[in-house]
């Protein structure tokens, strides 16, 4: 999902000397938010053909990390929605299941340093499409997925100060995912790596990211709650180039970060409302923020 969580007083080139090193090219956003698929069983796929719609809703609250760790500012608000609709078909590939997604994201961004607004702004993100996805049963109740996706620079790029709502550059994305639902267990592993193309305005190319969310949720009884602990680690493993001059040829640093939060699961027929809390426990070159999300997935057309 292209919801902003990293935006630094980078936004502002003029600052750029005095500004924290970050990782990404300063001011874009990142790949896929950490903890976008926590409470997701992301081996599985849906049970029905057809098509399925998820509305994710996140509030995020976050300070600049330095690269040893210390909150140094500026401060980082952001207020997105994003939708993301899937299709299956109920076709076979490769001996497991197809499915393939899209998400876009509505997000209002607000950067501060001391009080003192930096910069705001309301837009659309950058687009991702995932046209590959496949879904594996090893066994009963336990599950494999692969997928491939592509980030696709439709959101707006600014270069004088706005608050990007896109990265300005495509990306590749391969992840690999691992559930297991037996006796209402929910344990789920979702890896995911990012490669990033250049930035054709800046001539800057972010690193490579690789982004782990886990799930540990428990349902309660047969009442449809579901309960549990989740969380994300990631970490930047390869460097930023820079070939222009429009960051006065600098790169910034390697990224890393990891959370850990409480949710809630409630599922009402074929609706699946969920409700989590992330605490940011670590943050090198990076905004490191707690997050907020609501997330509701339902079926299209009244399947169940």
């Amino acid at each position: 999902m292209k919801q902003i969580l990293k935006l630094t007083a980078c936004l502002l080139s003029g600052l750029l000397a005095t500004a924290p090193a970050i990782a990404r090219e300063p001011g874009t956003p990142p790949d896929m938010p950490p903890g976008a698929t926590m409470g997701v069983p992301v081996g599985v796929n849906f049970p029905v053909p057809g098509f399925y719609l998820s509305s994710r809703t996140a509030a995020v609250r976050g300070t600049v990390h330095d690269a040893n760790g210390n909150a140094t500012g500026p401060d980082l608000n952001v207020n997105a929605t994003a939708l993301q609709l899937h299709w299956t078909p109920g076709m076979e590939l490769l001996g497991g299941t197809y499915r393939a997604m899209g998400i876009v994201a509505l997000q209002n961004l607000d950067l501060s340093l001391n009080g003192i607004g930096l910069g705001a702004n309301t837009s659309i993100s950058d687009l991702s499409i995932s046209p590959l996805n496949i879904h594996w049963m090893v066994e009963p109740g336990i599950f494999t997925s692969a997928g491939l996706s592509f980030g696709l620079p439709t959101g707006e790029f600014y270069t004088n100060g706005t608050p990007n709502g896109g990265d300005g550059a495509a990306s590749v994305a391969l992840d690999a995912g691992f559930s297991y639902l037996r006796d209402g267990w929910n344990l789920s592993l979702h890896g995911n790596y990012f490669i990033n193309a250049e930035n054709s305005t800046t001539k800057y190319r972010s690193g490579d990211e690789l982004l782990l969310n886990w799930t540990g949720m428990k349902a309660v009884g047969a009442s449809g709650w579901s309960l549990g602990t989740v969380g994300y680690w990631r970490k930047q493993v390869t460097d930023d180039r820079n070939k222009g001059a429009f960051y006065g040829g600098t790169t910034a640093g390697r990224a890393r970060e990891t959370g850990i939060g409480l949710a809630v699961a409630k599922r009402v027929g074929g609706t699946e409302i969920y409700v989590d809390y992330t605490w940011n426990t670590s943050a090198k070159n990076i905004v490191g923020a707690d997050m907020l999300r609501f997330n509701v997935t339902f079926p299209l057309g009244g399947k169940k």
